[in-house]
């Protein structure tokens, strides 16, 4: 027995010595679900360095893009509960892929740590000069008046641009034409030239917008845009309810992270996200500031599949 003992010994020390290692020890990688350059990586690059500075240890930002999010998701879910594994992504990650994949290699509530929001994203309605509409209600009259020959377009089927459109459609009484592009680049170019008649933008229109080469008409809120306050929400205009569909940003742990973990980071974040350079940041990509607490996520979260589902199911969008 006493051997035993002494055997057992050094491992028990090592299993001591680890659990009392102080959180973090080592770097912290940030997989980002969307590919570098985009406003969920450039928010996530910025609270990274600021997050290095503030707990002592380097922030290393992985993109790992594709399926809607699900690669990045995936990996995240699947990596170790120890807080060095984190996943910044944008809510369609979560909210909208499993009302458009039968199968999913995570599950959006039971496979994540909630930590908090990092922003908002408020999308614009921008329409092509060449409609000669400069209201919502004009451009609603018009699309009334010719049902099914405006085209939008959008970042692909299922994309949350595409379901906002829709429920836009379908509150506003009118009937549109669907183009799916490959992302928002290659939409909003089109639009640009006159290709597509309008669509819902997360802001990479603004200096488009700013030019005149794009009519803003609305926001679809629930609140104002920062970086374009004299624009109203498309509530302010009567058609209410397309807000659902309003989008953020959040940060993830794998599911099984410590509460202290979680609670840690949640802390060392707050700070960053109410400062005024990382505020003024995601104002200038056309976002809005956000962030909450770890619990304020979670109902965010299941509120959001709550409420997209029926408006997915109604589109009929698929991804599978």
């Amino acid at each position: 027995m006493k051997r035993r003992t002494l055997l057992a010994l050094p491992s028990l020390l090592v299993a001591r010595a680890h659990a009392q290692t102080p959180y973090p020890s080592k770097p912290i990688h940030i997989v980002v679900s969307v590919s570098a350059g985009g406003s969920i990586d450039t928010i996530a690059r910025s609270i990274g360095e600021a997050l290095s500075q503030r707990i002592g240890q380097p922030v290393v930002i992985e993109n790992r893009p594709g399926a809607n999010g699900n690669i990045a998701a995936a990996s995240v879910a699947r990596a170790a509960p120890d807080g060095y594994t984190l996943l910044a992504t944008g809510g369609s990650a979560l909210n909208l892929n499993p009302f458009l994949y039968r199968d999913l290699p995570f599950d959006p509530i039971k496979s994540f740590a909630p930590i908090t929001l990092t922003a908002r994203t408020n999308f614009i309605l921008v329409v092509h000069p060449k409609l000669g509409v400069d209201s919502v209600e004009a451009f609603v009259a018009l699309a009334k008046a010719h049902p099914k020959t405006l085209n939008y377009g959008s970042a692909g089927s299922g994309s949350l641009i595409h379901i906002a459109t829709e429920l836009f459609n379908t509150t506003a009484g009118i009937e549109t034409n669907h183009v799916p592009y490959k992302g928002l680049a290659p939409a909003v170019n089109d639009l640009l030239a006159g290709q597509i008649d309008f669509m819902f933008d997360s802001a990479t229109t603004m200096s488009h917008i700013q030019a005149g080469r794009l009519k803003a008409l609305a926001v679809i809120g629930p609140n104002p845009l920062p970086a374009l306050p004299q624009l109203k929400t498309l509530a302010d205009h009567g058609i209410n309810g397309v807000e659902v569909a309003s989008g953020w940003h959040a940060l993830f742990a794998p599911a099984g992270t410590p509460a202290e973990i979680i609670d840690r980071l949640a802390a060392a974040l707050q700070p960053i996200l109410a400062s005024a350079a990382i505020r003024e940041r995601v104002i200038s990509i056309g976002a809005e500031p956000a962030s909450c607490t770890p619990g304020q996520l979670a109902q965010i979260l299941v509120k959001d599949l709550e409420r997209l589902q029926p408006v997915v199911k109604r589109t009929g969008a698929s991804l599978d």
